[in-house]
Order: structure tokens, then sequence, then C-alpha cells
């Protein structure tokens, strides 16, 4: 796929007013997040029902409030007194200088951003690695959702077949601040056996509640008769269709009841009129704080990447994160446009990061249509993202 991402989306604004935008340190917080974890005594035993009333969805107390002015074009923070940390400070990566590659094309390209039937995507590693083979890509990372249990078989298949995968997850979070989601690729990590480990202890928190929530949501559309094509939810299917995934997502739902492909249009009405707007199914999880999952994946031993900030505006949050210790950043998405990619670029030079970029596959869960819509040049990605395949070796 020769140039930039496969499709985009329309460009916000132009790119000299978009790189005037980007955060500066000034721009980072002073306040910390308040911890985030499961009430106590709370056991998987407790029905979706009984765990979705129990969530509260407000923001951490002690935040300060963010503010829009009037015309302005994103959320404006307290300043931060805190000097960010130097480079050496920071990790023992190489210093990456990012540069864009004179040509791009899919051949020879790492797709480092991809999901399988451990989250919410439709396939297995095996098939993963195959359709990478097929579009021509060189590497791949896998990075399922807010779990670390799945990386051993992961690697074990790369293994396997002798194809360099990056295992890794990637973890759901939010920014208390400007109210919008945020996403944390991890890479470098291992699974204790216990479940212990800073990251395992959000992460695994998070997943309780999107399952509990999901089946929720699922027995809320069957209480309503919610049918498609003369077919009614049941909870058993639902179950039975996550199959491997260690959680219960949306899409287990869906699949359950449709079989159609994500972009299929009848597909896409369904759900924005059950899971959208004014259904009671609309209900969301609690998410760790951002620099707090930054600061959990570094804490055991990991690599912490900015997934798709331009999908989720989540620039504003970069001084933080990189307070935090943030270490990369995804430049290539299929739902970046040249005005994201730039910024991206920028902030890798400004923050000192290394870039990534991939294309956030799920199979017929999800757009895009194919492995490889985006990815990363080798070059683009440079020795911080080689540095990591060859500790991935060395990983169990």
């Amino acid at each position: 796929m020769a140039g930039t991402s496969g499709k985009h989306r329309a460009q916000r604004a132009t790119e000299s007013d978009a790189i005037k935008r980007l955060p500066t340190p000034a721009d980072a917080r002073t306040a910390t997040e308040a911890p985030v974890g499961r009430a106590s005594g709370s056991t998987l035993s407790s029905t979706p029902a009984q765990a979705a009333s129990k969530r509260d969805t407000s923001a951490p107390a002690g935040r300060a409030a963010a503010t829009v002015a009037p015309g302005a074009s994103r959320v404006t923070v307290p300043d931060r007194t805190a000097a960010l940390p130097s480079a050496a400070a920071r990790a023992s990566l190489p210093a990456p200088t990012p540069r864009r590659a004179a040509f791009r094309t899919v051949a020879g390209a790492w797709d480092l951003h991809s999901h399988s039937v451990f989250s919410d995507g439709s396939c297995t590693p095996e098939e993963l690695i195959a359709e990478a083979l097929e579009a021509g890509l060189e590497r791949l990372a896998i990075t399922d959702h807010d779990s670390l249990r799945q990386l051993s078989a992961v690697r074990a298949c790369a293994r396997r077949l002798n194809f360099p995968v990056l295992a890794g997850t990637e973890v759901s979070a939010r920014d208390y601040v400007t109210g919008r989601n945020v996403h944390i690729l991890a890479f470098g990590l291992e699974a204790t056996s216990d479940g212990s480990g800073p990251l395992e202890r959000l992460v695994n928190d998070t997943l309780y509640q999107r399952t509990a929530n999901t089946l929720w949501q699922a027995w809320v559309l069957k209480r309503r008769g919610a049918e498609f094509s003369g077919r009614y939810i049941s909870l058993d299917n639902v179950v039975e269709t996550a199959g491997q995934s260690l959680g219960v997502y949306k899409q287990h739902v869906m699949e359950s009841l449709t079989h159609r492909h994500h972009e299929d249009p009848d597909y896409q009405f369904f759900y924005q009129c059950q899971f959208k707007g004014e259904s009671p199914a609309n209900h969301d999880i609690r998410y760790p704080a951002a620099a707090d999952a930054v600061r959990a994946v570094r804490e055991q031993g990991g690599v912490p990447v900015l997934a798709h900030p331009g999908q989720m505006n989540s620039w504003v949050s970069l001084p933080e994160l990189v307070q935090a210790g943030l270490l990369g950043i995804e430049a290539y998405h299929p739902d970046h446009g040249a005005v994201d990619e730039e910024l991206a670029f920028e902030a890798a030079a400004r923050y000192g990061l290394f870039v990534t970029g991939g294309s956030d596959y799920h199979g017929k869960y999800g757009a895009p249509a194919a492995l490889g819509e985006a990815f990363v040049m080798p070059e683009e990605a440079g020795e911080a993202v080689e540095q990591l395949f060859r500790r991935e070796r060395k990983l169990a």
C-alpha cells in the first residue's frame, strides 16, 4: 500500500494551525489521579446488574476542572510546575530521531497494532500471522485489550511459526480533566504467576468491569426483546461466542445475534440503535486514569506508547503522560489523517518519543478490512522499536 495510512478522516484544520496547538510542558497538570480499583469485597460472583449499579463514573476527587475558552480549539488545563524528566531519566531505550520515510509501502513494513480472539478480535494469532504474510508485512504486534494473560500464548505461536511478533496489550484509560478516553499500547511485558503486577492489577479490574457490563447490556437487550432477522439474544450464546477471549465484549453480543461483518450497514444500524444514544444499554465503565496506566506499565517493566491520539483527540494529555513515563506515540492509524501524522511526529521530536503505526485490525469485528491498512516503516520506528523486538525474544 503506497502513501500514508489508508482511509483518512476529513482534516480538522490546516497543518500549520494544528502544529501550533500541540501542547507544551506548561500545559500539563499538577494534580494526581485518585486510585481506581475494585470495591472491597467484590467478587466475580456478583451479577452484571449488581456490578453495574455499584460503579461510580464521576471524575476523581481532587482534580482541577478543565475549562474551554469560547472559540478555543482544545481544552485548557492548569499549569504544572514540575519539569519534564530527561530522556536519560525516563528510559534506557535509545534516544529516537523520528523522521518520515521518503517512500512508504506495506511490503516490508511493520503493523504494530492488532487484536485477536483473546480480546475483541475475530482472528487467532495464527490467522493474524498468515494475513500479515499475505499482506507483505515483515513484522506484527498483537495488542489485545487489558490483559497480560495471553502474552505467553502469543509468543509461543510466533516462535512456532517463526514470525517476528511483539506480544503486547492495549490499556483502556481516561483523562478525567478532558473527559476523553485514552488508550496506551504496552510492550515488553511478562505476566506474573499470580497476577499481582502493577499493570495486571489495573487491567484486571477493567476486564472484570467490562465483562460484567457487557453481560448486563446483553441482559437489558434481551429483556427489551431486541431482535435481528428473527434472532433474539441468548446470554449463553454470547458467552459461547466469546470463546477464547479473556473478557466479554459488545462485539461478541453482536456476533452472536447478527453473524455479520462490523462494516455491514444492517450491523451498524442495529449497533447504533441498541448501544448508543438513548438506549438503556448505553452504559460504559469506569477506566483508570491515563497517567496511572502509563506509570503502571513502567512499574511492571514495560514500554508505554500513546495509541491513536488523533482518533481520540488525546493530544492535550501528552505532557502529563510524558511526565508519567510515556516513551512512544502511534503516528500511523486508519483514523489518522495527514494532520494527525504530522502532529505525532512533532510530538515525538518535542518529547523524545519513538513512533509506531498499525492498523488496529479486529478481523470481522471491526474496521479496517485488512492488516497493513496502516503501518510504520522500519526506518521510522528506529532503533527503539528494533530493541523491543530483540527484548521480545527473551520473554516467556
